[in-house]
C-alpha cells in the first residue's frame, strides 16, 4: 500500500469515528435507554414491550419460582423458552433455570424435576458448572449415574466424583469410578500425547501407583522411547514412582528412561536401581558411591538387588558387603529373602538354610507399618513387608464411630487382592504365594462425617 492511500486510509476511519461521536451527542438516547426493571412483575411487564429482550427473559427464569406470583411456575417455564428461542448459543437462559429449578427442586412436580436435569446435563460438560453443581445435584436427586454420565471428560471431573462417592458410603459407586478413572487417565494420554510435552506426561499418573496403572506407564514409556526430552526438566514426583514402578514390575521399554540415570533430580537410590536394571553396573556404583547416605533405609532396595547381581555373577564378597550394608539399614524380610537367594546362587546351602530360619522367625513378629498415625493406625494409607508361607491374614479394628464405615482397599506387590468395609473390626485372608510380599492398606474414605481423620487399626 502506497504512502497516499495510507492517508486516504486513514483520513477515512478518523472521519467514520468523528461522525459516530456527533451522532451520539446529537441524540442522547441512545447511551441514554431506560434500564429493564428489577422487580419480577415489572419485568414481566417489561417483556411485553421488549419481547426480544433474552437478558430479562434469562433473569426472569432466574426469579420467577422466588415470588409469589400465582403462576410462577408457568413464568419460569415461558420466560426460560422465550431466552432459549432468543440466545440458544448462550448458557444464560439453561443457567439460570436449573439454577432456579434446583432452589426449588422440593416444590416441583415430577415433570419439571426432569426438565431441569434434561437441561443440566449439556450444561455440566463445562468444568467450572460441573465444579459448581456435581454436589447439590447429588444431594437432591441422589443419582449418581446421571452425574457421572454427564460429567466432563476429564480426570479432574471423574476424581472429584470417585471422591464423593468414597465419603459418602457409595462404595459400589466408587469402584466404578475407580474404574472410569483409570480408563480416563489412558484417554486423555491418547488425546494430548501429540501436544504435551514429555515431561509433563507423568503428572497423568495417580499420586499411588497400582497395576491399574500399567497400561499407562507403559504407554509413557513407549512415548518417551520415541522422543528426546531434557531429563532434567521432570519433578522429582510423579517421575521416580513412576520409574519405580517400572522397575518393580520390568516394563518396558525400559530403556526409554537411561537419561535418568544422570539426572540429579531424581533420588540417588531410583537411578542405582535402574542403571543396575539397564546393565549398567558400573553407573551404579558411582551413584551408590557419591551418595551422601549410602546405608539409609532407602538404599535397601538397590542393596539387595545389587546383593543378588554380585552373586550371579559369582561374586560372593561383594554380594556379602550389599547384605551386610543392608542389615545395617534394616533386618526386613527383604533382606533376609535376598540374602537366602544369595546363599543358594553361590552354592552356600548352609547359609542360605540359615537365612531362611531367619525369615520364618521374623514373620512371626508383629507388623510394623508405616506410615502411621500412632501405633499401627492408618489415616490413609500404610505399607509393609511380609513374609507369606502361602497365606496371611491382616485385622483392622475401627477406632472411631461413624455412620459411614472405613472403606479399605489392601494391595500385595501394587496389585489390589482385597477390598471392602470394615464394620467395627475385620479379618481379611490373602492368598499370596510364598514369598516376600509388599503390602498396602488404602483407606479412601480418610475422613468421617465430622470432618476429623479416620483412623483404622491394622495388626
Amino acid at each position: 500500500m502506497s504512502r497516499t492511500n495510507r492517508k486516504i486510509l486513514l483520513t477515512a476511519i478518523a472521519a467514520m469515528f468523528a461522525t459516530l461521536i456527533a451522532f451520539f451527542l446529537v441524540d442522547l438516547d441512545v447511551v441514554n435507554d431506560p434500564a429493564p426493571p428489577r422487580d419480577l412483575a415489572a419485568m414481566a411487564a417489561w417483556m411485553q414491550k421488549h419481547p426480544a429482550d433474552w437478558l430479562t427473559a434469562a433473569e426472569i427464569s432466574d426469579a420467577a419460582l422466588d415470588g409469589s406470583l400465582p403462576r410462577r411456575v408457568e413464568l419460569w417455564r415461558t420466560s426460560y423458552a422465550l431466552a432459549l428461542h432468543l440466545a440458544p448459543r448462550l448458557q444464560n437462559a439453561p443457567a439460570a433455570f436449573v439454577r432456579d429449578g434446583l432452589f426449588h427442586w422440593y416444590e416441583l412436580e415430577a415433570n419439571d424435576r426432569k426438565a431441569v436435569l434434561d437441561v443440566a446435563a449439556p450444561l455440566l460438560h463445562d468444568k467450572e458448572i460441573f465444579d459448581d453443581l456435581h454436589t447439590p445435584l447429588w444431594d437432591l436427586t441422589h443419582d449418581f449415574d446421571f452425574l457421572l454420565r454427564n460429567a466432563p471428560s476429564t480426570i479432574d471431573a471423574i476424581d472429584q466424583l470417585r471422591a464423593m462417592s468414597a465419603s459418602r458410603g457409595l462404595f459400589a459407586e466408587y469402584r466404578k469410578t475407580r474404574e472410569a478413572l483409570a480408563q480416563q487417565r489412558l484417554a486423555t494420554f491418547r488425546q494430548e500425547r501429540a501436544t504435551m510435552p514429555p515431561h509433563e506426561l507423568p503428572s497423568l499418573l495417580p499420586q499411588r501407583l497400582s497395576t491399574d496403572d500399567e497400561p499407562l506407564v507403559r504407554a509413557i514409556l513407549e512415548e518417551l522411547h520415541r522422543q528426546s526430552f531434557a531429563p532434567e526438566q521432570f519433578r522429582e514426583e510423579p517421575t521416580a514412582a513412576m520409574i519405580e514402578f517400572a522397575l518393580d514390575h520390568n516394563l518396558q521399554p525400559l530403556e526409554a528412561l537411561v537419561p535418568f540415570i544422570e539426572a540429579q533430580a531424581i533420588p540417588p537410590q531410583t537411578r542405582a536401581r535402574l542403571a543396575l536394571a539397564l546393565g549398567r553396573a558400573d553407573a551404579a556404583m558411582l551413584i551408590e558411591l557419591a551418595a551422601a547416605r549410602p546405608v539409609a533405609p532407602e538404599w535397601v532396595r538397590y542393596r539387595v538387588e545389587r546383593a543378588l547381581y554380585e552373586a550371579k555373577h559369582g561374586n560372593a564378597g561383594a554380594a556379602e558387603l550389599q547384605l551386610r550394608r543392608a542389615l545395617a539399614s534394616s533386618s526386613d524380610p527383604l533382606v533376609f529373602a535376598a540374602a537366602a537367594q544369595s546363599a543358594d546362587l553361590l552354592q552356600n546351602d548352609a547359609a542360605a538354610a540359615q537365612y531362611r530360619r531367619q525369615l520364618m522367625a521374623g514373620a512371626k513378629a508383629p507388623r510394623q507399618w508405616n506410615p502411621n498415625c500412632g501405633g499401627n493406625d492408618v489415616c490413609d494409607w500404610a505399607r509393609t513387608l511380609v513374609y507369606s508361607p502361602g497365606s496371611i491374614d491382616i485385622d483392622m479394628a475401627v477406632v472411631q464411630s461413624d455412620r459411614i464405615p472405613p472403606y479399605v482397599e489392601i494391595y500385595a506387590d501394587d496389585a489390589r487382592v482385597a477390598e471392602g468395609e470394615v464394620v467395627d473390626a475385620r479379618r481379611f485372608t490373602l492368598p499370596l504365594a510364598p514369598g516376600v510380599h509388599r503390602i498396602e492398606v488404602r483407606l479412601v474414605n480418610p475422613r468421617i462425617g465430622s470432618g476429623v481423620q479416620r483412623r483404622v487399626r491394622l495388626s
